[in-house]
């Protein structure tokens, strides 16, 4: 008995032993083995913020070994957002795991016009660093995790299309000319300048293009900065509204109404830069004849065959012949030559001029057709424009204009021919 029970006491020690040599060589493992630790992770402080607002995004770039070039990101396009990189990274060290990183900490700042949660996806990132600090160059690669920001919507602002939100906003203007009585083709030059605290430039709101009927509004393409001095961050939008004043009359261009969002109030504030109204007067009829479009010696052979027809024939016939110059010489055709022979010569300024004389001998409800539209826009968008080209062809809208001028003709002949007569009872 005394036998068994020792027996057993010696196997329950030898096993004892054994579950803690195992337990020991199990510590060990662990103890040697580290975990493994990612090249990158971002984080984003703030899980929360409001449509338009300014989001920090920080993104650790971690390395064995010192940086040997810039790193570069592959940022993601996100429906109504803008994600954009600050300034250039801080570079530190850190103690991970028992081993020493270089770290680069990379700021980004994003802004969306959206609402609810909105997912920030994987992106890439590449950098360089050498094995220690004399080691070969190696090109590495990574993938920024995944994160979210919930974006908050501020009640009462779903009818804004495009919402700013900063403590101050500051908006100005200036024009060039100022505004006076002009004659019809009149163009004027609004300068809008936006600067907003905490915001980029890219996320101020664009300039209303809203205009009445008989002007046209060509938007100038924005100038964006941007000021990140000493923590600062000042973002600065500017842009200029051209004004193309078409038709006579008493013309209001609109008041421009801006609207942003207060997180520090949390109210919506508005700033609106106010209308203006000018007389736009009609282009003198006489105006087509005072530029020596007509040769001088033309007029005066016209005029001493008249006086021949006076003296010799009559005032009957004189008058008649003064008749038919003037069926010959209205002021609608002596624009339409003017503007012919200005698309000719290519000149932009001098077509664009002759078109609003020729307007103006038309009926204030006078359209012109799609092809002949279209020409005008070309060489509005020429003269006015944001995309200028250095050249203008004015064949086609000389092509154009002789097609509408054509169709005219065709309309009136048709409307003047006579019906054929009842039958007769």
């Amino acid at each position: 008995m005394k036998r068994a029970l020792q027996k057993m006491k010696q196997e329950r020690w030898e096993a004892f032993k054994i579950r803690v040599a195992f337990s020991f060589l199990v510590l060990l493992f662990s103890l040697n083995v580290r975990a493994e630790v990612s090249p990158v992770a971002i984080r984003v402080p703030e899980a929360s913020a409001w449509t338009g607002e300014r989001i920090p995004i920080f993104v650790d770039v971690r390395a064995r070994g010192s940086f040997s070039s810039a790193t570069a990101f592959s940022l993601p396009d996100i429906p109504r957002t803008i994600i954009m990189k600050i300034g250039s990274p801080i570079v530190s060290s850190e103690e991970i795991e028992g081993e020493s990183w270089f770290v680069q900490t990379h700021e980004f700042a994003m802004f969306s016009q959206a609402s609810g949660p909105v997912e920030i996806p994987a992106f890439e990132v590449r950098f360089a660093s050498r094995v220690g600090f004399t080691g070969p160059i190696e090109e590495q690669k990574a993938t920024v995790p995944t994160s979210k920001v919930e974006i908050k919507r501020p009640s009462g602002t779903d009818n804004l299309s495009f919402l700013v939100t900063t403590d101050s906003l500051d908006i100005s203007e200036s024009w060039d000319p100022l505004p006076q009585s002009v004659e019809a083709g009149a163009v004027f030059k609004r300068t809008i300048v936006q600067r907003a605290n905490q915001l980029s430039g890219m996320a101020l709101a664009p300039a209303p293009t809203i205009a009445p009927e008989g002007v046209r509004v060509y938007p100038g393409k924005p100038e964006v900065s941007d000021n990140m001095q000493r923590g600062a961050f000042l973002g600065e939008r500017s842009e200029t509204l051209t004004y193309l004043l078409q038709q006579p009359g008493t013309v209001e261009l609109p008041a421009l109404t801006y609207q942003w969002w207060n997180p520090d109030t949390q109210t919506l504030e508005s700033k609106t830069l106010p209308a203006v109204r000018i007389d736009v007067a009609a282009l003198p009829a006489t105006a087509e004849s005072s530029n020596g479009w007509d040769p001088p010696w033309l007029s005066l052979s016209v005029a001493a065959v008249i006086l021949g027809l006076i003296a010799w024939f009559g005032k009957r016939i004189a008058k008649r012949v003064l008749d038919c110059w003037r069926a010959i010489n209205t002021p609608e055709r002596i624009a339409a030559r003017k503007l012919l022979r200005a698309c000719r010569s290519g000149d932009a300024i001098s077509s664009h001029s002759a078109w609003s004389q020729w307007i103006t001998t038309r009926a204030c409800s006078y359209r012109p057709g799609q092809a002949l539209a279209a020409a005008i826009l070309d060489l509005q968008g020429h003269l006015f424009g944001t995309e200028r080209t250095s050249t203008w062809r004015g064949e086609e809208l000389a092509n154009a204009f002789r097609a509408a001028r054509a169709g005219e003709k065709i309309l009136r002949s048709s409307k003047t021919s006579t019906a054929l007569p009842g039958l007769n009872p």
